[in-house]
């Protein structure tokens, strides 16, 4: 892309082409030029607009993303399978950890687990049926017993009483009684307790202590998995910071990456461009270096102005699906910068680029009284509608340019044929006009 000061040189360029070319196509016998075949072409006439004014300025081409990716846990490093330039999708593996010291403490803690939640399932299921039958057994025993003692109780105090029985018998008697009575309720507690279940503030304490230790192993399962660092988004591995046997920290530096799926070109416009910049606003992107132009969208305007050179940052969002456009590209942005005014403009499918320049392919007289088409460079302006403004003056109001047929033509004279939409012939006279009206040559 061609800065506006530049369309001096470009007609100079076009000019030398023009005069070289001509001479040598002049040069060639008639009978060769009556053999070159015409390209059929549509053409339309140039014709002056409103347009917004633009600004072309020099910029760089960041991505989108950029992250350095960290280890969330410390370990030692056992494998490393990407290296700086690799191109990874997202959740890809970066770096791996050892892991034998988490297994075996997450095998523990699943033991663990599984002896408290067996014995929860014991308390909730409660007694089984063949316990119950021994304990009713048990307290049926220890009903008898105290039957038995207290008959025997009853009977030696009345001996006593009639004195046919002495202390001893009497006290060892009660004794025995009483014994029996703590049995019978011993295992009357017992039963009822079986048949009753567990206290509901047991099974709540057996819950918990499952839950903590559920939340033991979770943590060391998770923990297992942090030892594969993955990578967060899809996108480029531009600088690895650790190898395979080094001792990984928390927190520690893996790998630095960028996305590169859409790229920021950054550029610094000027104050006086400011009042015309908005977010969303359309963007021209030229990248020297892969001689082609991308179309862009203003994405952010930074209202921070460098007080030293009186400039504001803005970037301008251009897609990368084909993966091109890489980090620190060198790149020329053409924006908004003053109010609509009169302008020459073109259709869009007039505008053909070649090794990254844009061209406009112009019909004028031949060499020997046919139609000639040639690509002369330009440099574009704002788009309006389905035209473009051309800023560099090689183009005049009433050209007639070429809409369709364009991308076979070369930067010098060609033989050309006049055709409307459907192919069919058309007088050099009868030429559409922008307006609808017919002109002449």
């Amino acid at each position: 892309m061609y800065r506006t000061s530049s369309s001096e040189y470009i007609m100079g360029y076009e000019k030398r082409i023009r005069q070289s070319i001509v001479f040598v196509t002049l040069a060639l016998p008639a009978w060769v030029r009556a053999q070159m075949p015409a390209t059929k072409v549509v053409v339309v006439e140039a014709r002056t607009m409103e347009a917004v004014a633009t600004v072309t300025l020099v910029g760089t081409v960041n991505a989108a993303r950029r992250s350095s990716v960290g280890a969330e846990m410390a370990g030692l490093v056992t494998e490393m399978p990407v290296r700086q330039g690799d191109r990874v999708q997202a959740g890809q593996v970066l770096c791996r950890l050892d892991v034998a010291t988490l297994s075996f403490r997450l095998a523990e803690a699943k033991a663990r687990l599984g002896s408290l939640q067996a014995r929860q399932e014991e308390l909730i299921n409660g007694t089984r049926p063949e316990e119950l039958r021994r304990l009713k057994a048990v307290l049926e025993e220890a009903q008898a017993d105290y039957d038995r003692w207290q008959f025997e109780a009853d009977r030696i105090e009345q001996l006593y009483q009639d004195r046919t029985s002495n202390a001893k018998e009497y006290t060892d008697s009660r004794m025995l009684f009483a014994g029996a009575l703590n049995r019978k309720i011993a295992a009357q507690a017992n039963y009822e307790q079986a048949i009753n279940g567990t206290r509901k503030e047991t099974l709540a304490q057996a819950s918990y202590e499952v839950a903590v230790q559920q939340a033991i192993v979770d943590r060391f399962a998770t923990d297992l998995k942090k030892t594969a660092i993955a990578a967060p988004f899809a996108g480029y591995v531009t600088q690895r910071f650790v190898e395979v046997g080094e001792w990984l920290p928390e927190g520690g530096n893996v790998v630095q990456m960028v996305d590169l799926s859409t790229v920021l070109v950054k550029v610094d416009s000027p104050e006086s461009a400011m009042p015309f910049l908005s977010e969303q606003a359309p963007a021209r992107v030229q990248v020297d270096a892969l001689k082609r132009s991308f179309e862009g969208r203003i994405r952010h305007v930074i209202r921070q102005a460098d007080e030293r050179a009186r400039t504001f940052p803005i970037e301008i969002e251009v897609d990368n699906k084909e993966h091109v456009l890489a980090a620190g590209m060198f790149a020329r942005v053409t924006i908004p910068a003053g109010p609509a005014s009169s302008t020459l403009a073109v259709p869009k499918d007039a505008v053909v680029e070649s090794e990254g320049i844009p061209h406009v392919g112009i019909v004028m007289p031949g060499a020997i009284g046919a139609l000639s088409g040639m690509l002369t460079p330009v440099t574009l302006g704002s788009e309006i509608d389905r035209w473009i403004a051309v800023t560099s003056g090689n183009v005049r109001e009433g050209s007639r340019v070429i809409t369709r047929g364009n991308e076979r033509l070369m930067r010098f004279p060609m033989p050309v044929e006049l055709v409307d939409e459907q192919g069919n012939p058309v007088a050099a006279a009868a030429l559409p006009r922008p307006d609808g009206m017919k002109g002449g040559s």
